[in-house]
């Protein structure tokens, strides 16, 4: 007896709770942080985040717990694409409020220009590693063409350019590679919408919607049999410009060989 009351430690009482019942005040309707971390694949931390950030807004138990409605998760998800996607906080938390609203179509169409914005960012970051790419192989070469007998000169290529008057305009492909190639090139200038003479070579300007994959990939095998001559491919806004430049000694044969037929 403590205090003229029976002491319930020595005892087992079972604890026998009413469905969805808190015992520490109300019922409970939702689910906990970490209930809707586990359903949305966020860590708690970054649950906190969206809700200062505005994004979700979690009801509070009488007890101060957060709980996340079905539609709570059901935007946490949202969030979760477009975080996937790659958008910025800021297009995400525009893109909430549309979500909420209950209709698809206006979360589609918003949702669909930020993608394609997306995809002309992520083919302008491939033509600059396309750029990079010609630049290093350009570097590659250089740097067996002239070794001195001593320290570095201008010439070895390892201290920045070479300034030598360049490889050897000469083209490593049998005869029968040679045909097979130029048609290739003919086919991909075709599709050239314009093109300017430069100091170094030539500049061609494509379309948009150019296979840019595909230039490059003709491009990189073509410097590997012709050593003489880069190719720079840059993507822009309104369309796709690919360089073609070279030594001195090579500008001609650029100039010559990097028109579209016809």
């Amino acid at each position: 007896m403590l205090f003229g009351t029976e002491c319930l430690c020595q005892h087992s009482v079972p604890l026998d709770l009413a469905p969805r019942c808190n015992p520490y005040g109300g019922p409970m309707d939702g689910y906990s942080i970490s209930q809707a971390a586990e359903r949305t694949g966020f860590t708690p931390s970054a649950l906190r985040f969206y809700e200062r950030a505005g994004l979700v807004r979690p009801g509070r138990t009488p007890a101060g717990y957060r709980r996340y409605t079905e539609e709570d998760v059901g935007a946490l998800r949202f969030i979760a694409r477009g975080k996937r996607l790659g958008l910025a906080l800021d297009q995400v938390a525009e893109l909430v409020p549309l979500f909420r609203g209950q209709r698809c179509a206006p979360v589609q169409d918003r949702l669909r220009a930020l993608v394609d914005r997306k995809i002309g960012e992520a083919q302008g970051r491939v033509g600059e590693l396309y750029g990079l790419t010609s630049e290093l192989r350009r570097a590659a070469g250089s740097l067996h063409e002239h070794t001195p007998d001593g320290p570095c000169d201008d010439a070895c290529g390892c201290t920045g350019e070479a300034v030598a008057v360049g490889p050897p305009i000469v083209c490593t492909l049998s005869e029968e590679e040679r045909r097979g190639r130029g048609a290739e090139w003919r086919a991909a200038l075709a599709a050239a919408t314009a093109r300017e003479e430069t100091p170094a070579g030539v500049r061609l300007r494509f379309q948009r919607s150019v296979a840019v994959g595909a230039l490059a990939d003709l491009a990189a095998a073509e410097n590997d049999c012709c050593r003489w001559a880069a190719f720079t491919i840059t993507i822009g806004h309104d369309d796709v410009t690919m360089e073609v430049t070279g030594a001195a000694a090579a500008r001609e044969a650029i100039v010559r060989m990097y028109r579209p037929p016809g």
